[in-house]
């Protein structure tokens, strides 16, 4: 799946949910595979050797998901929850059990870093663990990371609460949103502020529309499409609202252009804020109005100046954007999404 920067873009739902004739015919489904970027694979459970992930591939318990170098993989399991294998990972699905309307995901991380949205749907319990062979990160809700690597196992949690056990089961660490810790063997461990980047581009909108970020590489996004479909392959970033108020927040290190996607909810006036921000001061500020009719999709896109190579540490200085215009059709983005995902979102 990809996308192509300067072309016409706007959100259309691509559901990849049910049966695939790739699927190991002896091992129920438990997950649907979207590749966002090549390379990746997968190594199905007994199986002697990889093979090419294909977005729409499903997936049973005891695969194995492993991204090359500018790989990215998305997970979509039964229950809606979604998890980003970002580049340079392997994982395992140890677990996706659903039963009785709750679902229990476990994935081992031998390498790499993942982002995982976490559904939590009305008159049901899901439990989402990323792991590493010494710890754990449980969530019930929210949006988590978790990285292993030759410093150790790393989790985050920007919306949620977050559970770090170790091996053992004793807790090491409740992280609430904003937080992340660091856990090795014989360390205590600490919680500590979470930054994905020096520089964040924020998103509020208010009125009958959602918003929807794509970022500048094409293939991650993070926002709305409705109401009651949230998108999250962004790692770091923030989404949450309801009742007519939104907010996206992503890191903001690169020049882009990122696309604002707007959709609306119902029709009226609309009012999206625009701003960037660096180490935590405001450094630019716009503002768009405008009115929407109930389902349209309306975008721009937005161009900044920022001052240094890395992104993770560049410094957002200024920004232009382009009229909001409709989307004509060209070229679709693809974001994935469950049938069973329907539920609105509330700040946590």
């Amino acid at each position: 799946m990809r996308w192509r920067g300067g072309s016409a873009v706007a959100a259309a739902l691509l559901i990849v949910f049910g049966s695939s004739s790739m699927a190991a015919a002896e091992a129920p489904v438990a997950a649907t595979l979207t590749v966002l970027a090549e390379p990746a694979e997968r190594i199905a459970a007994g199986g002697r050797g990889a093979e090419p992930g294909v977005t729409g591939m499903d997936l049973a318990e005891g695969d194995r998901i492993k991204t090359g170098r500018d790989g990215i993989a998305l997970i979509t399991f039964l229950n809606g929850s979604t998890v980003t294998v970002l580049p340079d990972s392997e994982i395992t699905v140890r677990q996706a059990v659903t039963e009785r309307g709750n679902s229990a995901i476990r994935l081992l991380i031998h390498a790499g870093r993942v982002w995982a949205r976490v559904v939590k749907a009305a008159g049901s319990r899901s439990i989402v663990t990323l792991e590493s062979n010494e710890y754990s990160a449980t969530a019930h809700d929210g949006l988590i990371g978790a990285e292993q690597g030759p410093a150790g196992f790393v989790c985050w949690t920007r919306r949620g609460s977050l559970r770090l056990t170790d091996r053992s089961g004793v807790t090491e660490a409740v992280l609430a949103p904003g937080q992340r810790a660091r856990a090795r063997l014989g360390v205590a461990v600490t919680p500590e502020p979470f930054v994905a980047g020096s520089s964040v581009l924020e998103i509020r909108s208010s009125g009958p529309v959602v918003p929807l970020v794509r970022m500048p590489d094409g293939r991650r996004s993070a926002g709305f499409l409705a109401e009651d479909v949230e998108v999250n392959h962004v790692f770091g970033s923030l989404t949450e609202g309801g009742d007519r108020r939104w907010l996206v927040e992503v890191p903001g290190g690169y020049p882009g252009p990122y696309t604002l996607v707007l959709t609306g909810t119902g029709s009226g006036s609309f009012t999206v804020r625009v701003s960037g921000r660096y180490a935590g001061f405001s450094m630019y500020r716009q503002e768009l109005k405008g009115d929407v009719r109930e389902g349209e999709r309306l975008y721009t896109r937005i161009s900044q100046s920022v001052k240094g190579d890395e992104p993770q540490t560049a410094r957002v200085l200024e920004a232009t954007m382009e009229s909001l215009r409709p989307w004509d059709g060209h070229e679709p983005p693809a974001v994935v999404a469950s049938p069973g995902d329907r539920r609105r979102r509330g700040s946590n």
